[in-house]
């Protein structure tokens, strides 16, 4: 099982385990420091003694000076010898033998072991020791006494940092409070006024999956309204010729209202496609997939899938232009907008008509164009031709109204111009899709467009 450490517990690991590292070395250090320090004190001290004894002096000097350089203290021990005969010693309950090389030495008095300092100052020979213990134990007591603070510094800091952590933390604990008594409607966003540098990102984070749930949840609410509204007359329609079926007096009204009943599902299936289409391109923030798509090869590919529906109306469709064209996006949705674009154009261009398309190269942009021999948009409906279910007025081509609505969502999403125009050379709509430049042309267009056409 996997064991979860809270952010708490990271940031007090972090932040104390170091500390705790840091404060062993730092306090040790400091402290073998001035022990060093105290020691070497003490050894100037016994150093001082010895030579602050004048070099000719009564054995009764010797008691005057002992209180004045001791002052009381008898954790020293001062010895005076004149050659072999030691005049004065400053305690009478123990001494120490006489070294014999002038400077720093260790002696022992009992299995006590001593610090002594021996000078040799005109006929005397002068001797100062320090007891080692009691030497060890004043350099303890005053390095303890200067580190003390510190270790009480760094208490005080292990102590107060759960409570700096806590009240660090306590911003995210308000948001998740905030979040979690949320209504599942109310979808605006956070106000990251007031709130820590650190905490911004995530406010951020949070407010754009917010505006993306919202998006969401009103393509749902639009979609729901939508297939409502739309599906409402050909399902009630598709009832009435189930019933009419059911009624027929003879088999030849029974199999047209067959093939009624066919072409009916058939249009409400394409319906319902475009309203999940809608719905997902609305639900949808940005493409996902930028990878550079050649568009030729998406035409090419719609102008197959075609076919059949220009065939059935014997429609002359082709490419008759086909400069390189490479965006980068989604092939998916691209492809649903080549197919609307061209699918439009056979379904408003009558029997015998013609489409053509074009991919054309310019400055910085290509255009793909689709240009038809139907009756066109008048130029006082082409503002609402890509409102969702617009149908121009005196329009009998069943149609969901949704194709150019799908068709400019998807253009927008790929940063592309879309534009209703006249077609010069037909006389019916020219749809112009303009998409900014991905790299230079590679490959030539063809010389012939008829090598292009299908029909």
């Amino acid at each position: 099982m996997t064991v979860r450490v809270s952010i708490k517990q990271r940031l007090l690991l972090w932040l104390l385990v170091p500390l705790l590292g840091l404060s062993v070395v730092f306090i040790g250090g400091t402290y073998a420091v001035e022990r060093a320090a105290i020691e070497h004190y003490q050894d100037l001290r016994l150093r001082q003694i010895a030579t602050g004894i004048p070099p000719r002096l009564k054995t009764a000097d010797f008691r005057a000076i002992n209180v004045k350089l001791f002052h009381g203290r008898d954790d020293f021990l001062l010895q005076v010898w004149t050659g072999d005969r030691e005049i004065y010693r400053s305690t009478i309950d123990r001494g120490l033998p006489r070294f014999t090389q002038p400077g720093f030495g260790i002696r022992s008095i009992g299995g006590e072991r001593w610090k002594v300092y021996l000078r040799h100052a005109g006929p005397y020979t002068i001797q100062v020791g320090q007891s080692l213990e009691e030497r060890s134990a004043l350099a303890r007591e005053r390095a303890l006494h200067l580190v003390a603070p510190l270790i009480l510094l760094f208490v005080v800091i292990a102590l107060f940092t759960p409570l700096a952590v806590t009240a660090g933390l306590r911003t995210l604990h308000r948001i998740s409070r905030e979040l979690d008594a949320r209504h599942i409607d109310r979808l605006n966003p956070l106000d990251p006024t007031g709130e820590p540098a650190e905490i911004q990102p995530l406010v951020q984070a949070i407010n754009t999956l917010l505006n993306r749930l919202g998006r969401a949840a009103g393509a749902q609410q639009r979609f729901l309204a939508d297939a409502s509204h739309e599906l409402r007359t050909p399902l009630a329609g598709l009832q009435l010729q189930v019933q009419m079926v059911e009624q027929a007096g003879s088999d030849a009204e029974r199999r047209n209202g067959l093939e009624a009943l066919k072409a009916s599902v058939k249009r409400t299936g394409r319906l319902v496609e475009q309203l999940l289409a809608t719905s997902r391109l609305d639900a949808e923030g940005s493409v996902a997939s930028r990878g550079p798509i050649t568009i030729n090869t998406i035409v090419r590919e719609a102008l197959v899938r075609l076919d059949p529906l220009a065939q059935a109306k014997r429609i002359d469709i082709g490419l008759v232009h086909d400069d390189e064209a490479v965006v980068p996006g989604d092939g998916d949705e691209l492809m649903l907008l080549v197919l609307n674009l061209i699918d439009n154009a056979i379904r408003y261009t009558p029997v015998g008509g013609q489409v053509d398309v074009a991919l054309w190269r310019g400055n910085g942009t290509f255009d793909l164009t689709v240009e038809d021999s139907g009756p066109g948009i008048p130029q006082a409906e082409r503002t609402r031709a890509f409102d969702r279910f617009f149908r121009g007025a005196g329009h009998t081509v069943a149609g969901s109204g949704l194709g150019l609505a799908i068709a400019k969502r998807i253009a927008d999403r790929h940063a592309a111009a879309i534009t209703l125009e006249d077609a010069a050379s037909l006389g019916g709509l020219c749809v112009r899709v303009r998409f900014p430049q991905d790299r230079p042309s590679t490959r030539p267009q063809f010389a012939d467009p008829e090598q292009n056409r299908l029909a």
